[in-house]
């Protein structure tokens, strides 16, 4: 049975709560009322909440995956006229990208029920829902617009000719498309999800990079002695993550040494075309990487995919969106020529092409995939790019690719336990939010400050922590939690609105409510060391004092696995390797997909390194292998 706000609000007026009902209708939203429409009438109509469904602007709220999205419905003649989302605080290029065309399809088709924008469900249904409750608040019936969901039709078969096909319009796709359309190239590139940038919007922004002319412009010699602004400094602190077990190549980083060749004139390339950076050009945690504009954690990769998609059209490439290449078109002799890809809609397409990218993303959202290569985490949540299935992996295989790099260990970063129904990530709390993290019992297991990724990883693994997780921090730490000054950061901020902050008046209180019995203990202990100004157990310095006079806040959280380690066999430029190491002709891969570039790199490297292979983290050198290999295409066709 549908919901009717107007007979629960008349109801309640019944009962004589007239209190209650102006808070009811605060709830509801709405921000504007027809002309019509008058208020507490005699027929007993309540303000805001119309007998019919009158002509006028009505406003609806829903949940998104951050915080609040807010929509304007224009009601005219009984039916929509105008939806227009006003507020969406989502991922950007991801939520931002999604809501306006989730939007436009409810009003094109005056139904509810149209499919979600595949890559951003979660804001796809806020849209849904906060154009109902406009609805509801304008005085209509929901259920008249729903009218169930209807299979995409008018696909056709495509031919199509170009120099360079695309599988995957993710980092790695748009920047190599981007510099070989600047280099007279035909393009086209086959994005399965309806929006573009895969992983690359759920990046922090930095890019690896080292002598790079924006760098030296921002320190005029004043960070000479700091190892990222050159090669040979970056290349010295890449060896002390090498894992000897791992390194094929008795020290010698060929793969390191390739990007690091190339980081420079890689952020130079996209400065020079208009990708803005962060204007400080530093990050005081991280010394000297730039960060893609307005910063850490502030959307930076998402305005360049945004840019990037929209350089791709302006140079006369082509973004095939909705659509899955399927097979690899290969001659008798292995060369690739072309791909198969298959429309939602029904088209089929056959493209011919001097050269075919794999540039699909790892497979952290295939479960069979992280079953079969990584079976000891096929049981955890991986918080990943939903069009992360493998598929690039496993149609370089099946053209006599190798793979390389699996199976090694992952590390996590943290993310909300869906309080408000989605998992936020929340990686960089441990920078923003002065705290500790505790298991099930209230104990603390571990240093996050040194080994973030890989400490979350083997906290998550380790039966003893219980499986629980809460992030303890007290008012100051609310305030940064809010807004941080050190990274101009305020993503977090929706924490504390979306519940997923909590506080206790004190710290028994929450103790008891979440079963925490060492968390006195543990608080006490820790704040013991950081009067003294020393290290703790797990050697963590620089400890802040968690002040429980007002309470404390507490975040219940989850360590989630993000992306895989292992992939296709490519050399230091992107050709797709054989099992004897030798190029398949025509075809390339970049990107998460991608493993041999590992080089022995262990993955869960202290001080933030999220990479086991140095061109596949993608928030610092995706970006670079994009780049190389699209440089690797233009000189072998």
């Amino acid at each position: 049975m549908e919901f009717n706000r107007r007979d629960f609000i008349k109801g309640t007026l019944a009962l004589g709560s007239i209190a209650a009902v102006g808070g009811l209708a605060g709830c509801s939203s709405p921000q504007n009322q027809s002309p019509d429409s008058s208020p507490l009438a005699d027929t007993g109509s309540i303000p805001g909440i119309p007998e019919s469904f009158p002509d006028g602007k009505w406003i609806g709220t829903a949940m998104g995956h951050d915080d609040d999205l807010i929509v304007e419905v224009v009601v005219a003649g009984g039916d929509l006229a105008s939806v227009r989302v006003l507020r969406c605080d989502d991922t950007i290029g991801i939520g931002t990208t999604a809501a306006p065309i989730m939007a436009a399809r409810i009003l094109e088709t005056k139904n509810l029920d149209v499919d979600t924008v595949t890559g951003a469900t979660t804001t796809s249904i806020a849209v849904r829902n906060a154009v109902a409750d406009a609805i509801t608040n304008a005085g209509g019936s929901v259920s008249s617009f729903s009218l169930g969901t209807t299979a995409p039709t008018g696909g056709a078969p495509q031919n199509l000719e170009v120099d360079v096909a695309l599988a995957g319009a993710g980092t790695a796709g748009l920047i190599a498309a981007v510099r070989l359309l600047e280099a007279g190239k035909s393009v086209v590139l086959f994005e399965k999800q309806d929006i573009a940038g895969g992983s690359m919007p759920m990046t922090y922004s930095g890019v690896a990079a080292a002598e790079s002319q924006l760098q030296s412009n921002y320190a005029l010699g004043r960070h000479d002695e700091n190892p990222m602004f050159n090669k040979a400094g970056m290349l010295a602190v890449m060896s002390k993550y090498l894992v000897p077990e791992n390194d094929r190549f008795d020290g010698a980083m060929p793969y390191q040494t390739a990007m690091y060749d190339n980081s420079g004139k890689l952020v130079d390339w996209l400065h020079g075309m208009g990708v803005g950076f962060y204007s400080l050009g530093v990050n005081p945690a991280y010394g000297v990487t730039p960060y893609l504009a307005p910063g850490c954690y502030m959307g930076g990769c998402g305005y360049a995919k945004d840019f990037l998609v929209d350089r791709v059209g302006a140079l006369g490439g082509q973004i095939i969106y909705a659509t899955e290449v399927t097979e690899l078109v290969q001659e008798a002799d292995g060369r690739v020529t072309g791909l198969l890809a298959q429309g939602r809609n029904g088209s089929s397409w056959t493209v011919g092409a001097k050269a075919v990218c794999l540039t699909t993303g790892g497979f952290a959202a295939n479960p069979d995939m992280i079953a079969e290569y990584y079976p000891e985490y096929a049981d955890y949540k991986f918080n990943c790019a939903p069009g992360s299935t493998g598929e690039g992996i496993l149609m370089g295989q099946k053209a006599g690719g190798a793979i390389e790099c699996m199976g090694r260990e992952l590390g996590a970063f943290l993310s909300t336990t869906s309080q408000a129904g989605s998992n936020f990530e929340i990686a960089f709390l441990y920078q923003t939010t002065p705290g500790i993290i505790v298991n099930a019992s209230g104990a603390q297991f571990g240093n996050m400050m040194s080994d973030n990724h890989g400490m979350l990883g083997r906290g998550l693994r380790d039966a003893a922590n219980g499986g629980a997780f809460f992030y303890i921090t007290d008012e100051s730490g609310r305030i940064t939690t809010n807004k941080n000054e050190l990274y101009a950061m305020d993503t977090y901020k929706c924490l504390e609105h979306r519940g997923d902050m909590v506080h206790y008046d004190s710290v028994e209180e929450a103790a008891e409510a979440l079963g925490l019995p060492d968390l006195a203990s543990t608080i006490e202990t820790h704040n013991a060391h950081a009067l003294a100004g020393e290290e703790d157990e797990f050697g963590r310095k620089n400890l802040p004092y968690i002040d429980t006079y007002s309470g404390i806040w507490v975040i219940s959280c989850l360590p989630t696995f993000y992306l895989t380690t292992g992939g296709l066999a490519i050399d230091t430029a992107g050709r797709v390797l054989t099992e004897t190491g030798e190029s398949i002709a025509g075809l390339y891969a970049a990107g998460i997909q991608a493993g041999n570039p590992c080089g022995g790199i262990n993955w869960s490297m202290p001080g933030g390194f999220s990479n086991s292979h140095i061109f596949t983290a993608g928030r610092y050198t995706v970006i670079n292998s994009g780049y190389l290999m699209a440089e690797a295409v233009i000189a072998d066709i």
